[in-house]
């Protein structure tokens, strides 16, 4: 028996290098530094027999029964891809029909012809596609059967769970359910009973209607008081020197002396009358009943020209 050689050890990749010739002993003095660094080694490192993470299902053991009925399906990394439709939906395809394969996959002229192969290796090439025609051939139409039995067992299938349905919707009503019913008078389901209201689709139109005259009420009503905002915003007192004026105009010493419409001793005798609950009601509204007998010649065509160019412009004034 011949002797064994000596093997070096996976740890001696360092003294194998520094066996190298000088013209390497710059590459070799990096290549140690580098091996150095590592250790070879068969045991798995700690970041593989790390325990799984809290959102692992193997985070926490659950011991199983000895006669655990559950399969469980060995794990798959990835995923398959979806399988293109060979044949169509509906009707014999032309792929099982005879005389498909020899169109796609045309014999070679001399085999047509009927002459023998010039060689060894042409005999090789004949065969190998005679082959590869017969393993096609084949393969549509076992792909086409199991087609076939595929279809049929999803149509029985789903016959059998319409069948099912149908017959559990149709049938009577089980004991248990009528004897755990609650009990209901006849006069009581008599007085609550709600019958269909043969009208309910032309209420609800007009309510339809109702609500949407509403709503373009209110969106009118605010777009006038927008605008009756905008046109009002001329009076604003908008700086120091305008809220001055008015305070030295309204707070004088002799505001509450009586003679003058502007002061007098009462906050009625300066102002109109306060608004009553009539006039809070119109102006909710819209309707102006501010106008009455009692007004003025003057003030009756002021305010009827600006209702008529409230009209006419198409907001407030």
């Amino acid at each position: 028996m011949a002797p064994s050689l000596a093997r070096p050890s996976l740890n001696g990749v360092q003294s194998i290098l520094s066996s190298s010739t000088t013209t390497c002993a710059a590459a070799t003095s990096v290549v140690t530094r580098a091996v150095a660094t590592r250790s070879f080694s068969t045991t798995r490192p700690a970041r593989d027999s790390a325990p799984p993470p809290p959102d692992s299902p193997n985070y926490i053991k659950v011991p199983e029964p000895p006669q655990s009925s559950e399969v469980r399906h060995p794990f798959v990394k990835g995923h398959l891809p979806v399988p293109r439709s060979i044949f169509p939906k509906k009707g014999v395809p032309e792929k099982i029909q005879p005389g498909y394969v020899d169109r796609i996959m045309p014999k070679p002229a001399a085999v047509l012809a009927g002459k023998s192969p010039v060689s060894e290796k042409d005999s090789l090439r004949r065969t190998m596609a005679e082959a590869r025609r017969k393993s096609l051939a084949e393969g549509l139409k076992g792909l086409w059967k199991r087609k076939v039995k595929r279809d049929e067992k999803q149509a029985k299938e789903s016959k059998a769970r319409y069948l099912a349905n149908k017959q559990a919707a149709q049938a009577p009503e089980r004991l248990d359910e009528v004897f755990t019913r609650a009990t209901i008078r006849e006069s009581t389901a008599k007085n609550t009973f709600v019958p269909v209201d043969p009208e309910a689709f032309e209420k609800a139109e007009v309510a339809r209607i109702k609500h949407a005259e509403r709503e373009a009420m209110k969106s009118e009503a605010r777009r006038d008081a927008l605008i009756q905002l905008y046109v009002a915003s001329k009076n604003f007192i908008v700086d120091e020197k305008e809220l001055e004026e008015h305070v030295n105009k309204h707070f004088t010493e002799k505001i509450h002396n009586a003679g003058l419409w502007e002061s007098g001793r009462s906050i009625w005798d300066s102002q109109k009358n306060p608004i009553s609950m009539r006039e809070l009601r119109n102006e909710f509204t819209g309707f102006n009943d501010r106008v009455t007998a009692t007004t003025s010649a003057a003030v009756k065509t002021t305010v009827r020209q600006k209702n008529v160019a409230e009209e006419l412009t198409g907001g407030k004034l």
